[in-house]
């Protein structure tokens, strides 16, 4: 991080405003020259009013190479962000007349390491479809953004991307290589949400949900804070892990929204619960614990339940040898 003189930036405010004050007045100088009668009492003091001028010209210089920064900045932008007045193809991609673009330089650069890294359009950030709408994947886009392993795209309306109805709602990222990255075909959907009415894991889905790639072609999903009935039970469910597009349930967790008699075993709302080797697995926490109804004894803090969906107890775990802790969610 590069450290901060409040001194310095405290000195620089007040040099700039003190030289903002000389450019006015030397302003209302200029301008009093303009009237005859100011103009003749002026030239009288001539003398003095040169020393007041050659002061305000030399006070008003910071100002005036702010000025000329920020012009200078601006035309820079301007060339950054140009609008396409034909169609341009980059790789694969495909950017249409009209489309807004944003580019990182305009030459080509060496960076200190020595390499060169492109300029133009080959530095691509970002495309702005404001006529006609890109393609990736089979859908339309209205905008991308580019970076160097990853991209976001905003769809035109719910597309079908790697198996997943994605909604247009939210925004859809795509990972690939350095090399791939002007080539959508080899593009991979990182995630996306899914439009409201799929049916995952058995439940049809009234509220949008993110789903995420993870590791080995698995996805996770992220229903939000809606609760829902899932397996029997009424949960606010926290994520979800499918093995591929509305594939086959391979974990899920979350928390009870009601307390739930299962079994022998009461327990009350906001206890965790997930799936468990093919099993069911509730965490009370320490501030509500659950209740053998076999002996009416609260459970001892720090352990989890374990049980079949019909409510036999197999057995008690202690939290940190079955993955819970209390102050994170953990992925199984």
């Amino acid at each position: 991080m590069i450290p901060i003189n409040p001194l310095a930036m405290m000195l620089g405010s007040l040099f700039l405003l003190v030289s903002v004050i000389c450019a006015a007045a030397l302003a209302g100088l200029i301008v009093a020259l303009l009237n005859q009668r100011a103009r003749r009492f002026i030239f009288a003091r001539g003398w003095w009013f040169g020393l007041l001028g050659v002061f305000l010209a030399t006070g008003s210089l910071p100002t005036f190479e702010f000025v000329r920064w920020q012009f200078n900045h601006w035309l820079d932008q301007r060339a950054l962000n140009p609008r396409l007045d034909s169609e341009q193809v980059l790789g694969d991609l495909v950017l249409p007349a009209g489309t807004q673009v944003r580019i990182e330089r305009l030459e080509p650069f060496r960076d200190l390491s020595g390499d060169t890294l492109p300029g133009g359009l080959q530095s691509l950030q970002r495309a702005q479809f404001d006529g006609e709408p890109a393609v990736v994947h089979g859908a339309a886009v209205r905008s991308l953004e580019l970076g160097d392993t990853t991209g976001e795209a905003e769809l035109v309306e719910a597309a079908r991307l790697d198996g997943w109805l994605c909604s247009a709602e939210a925004a859809v990222t795509f990972r690939y290589s350095s090399a791939e990255r002007f080539n959508p075909k080899a593009w991979q959907l990182d995630s996306c949400t899914l439009a409201p009415g799929s049916e995952v894991a058995g439940v049809t889905w009234t509220q949008p949900m993110a789903v995420h790639a993870v590791e080995r072609g698995r996805w996770q999903l992220e229903p939000g804070d809606a609760p829902v009935r899932f397996q029997g039970l009424h949960l606010r469910l926290w994520n979800l892990w499918l093995d591929g597009p509305y594939g086959e349930l391979q974990n899920w967790q979350g928390e009870l929204v009601e307390p739930v008699q299962l079994g022998s075993m009461q327990y009350p709302s906001g206890t965790r619960v997930r799936s468990f080797q093919g099993n069911l697995l509730f965490s009370p926490v320490a501030e509500a614990p659950a209740v053998d109804q076999r002996g009416g004894k609260p459970l001892e803090a720090d352990l989890s339940v374990e049980q079949t969906a019909v409510g036999e107890v197999l057995g008690t775990h202690r939290n940190g040898d079955v993955g819970v802790i209390d102050w994170i969610k953990v992925v199984p």
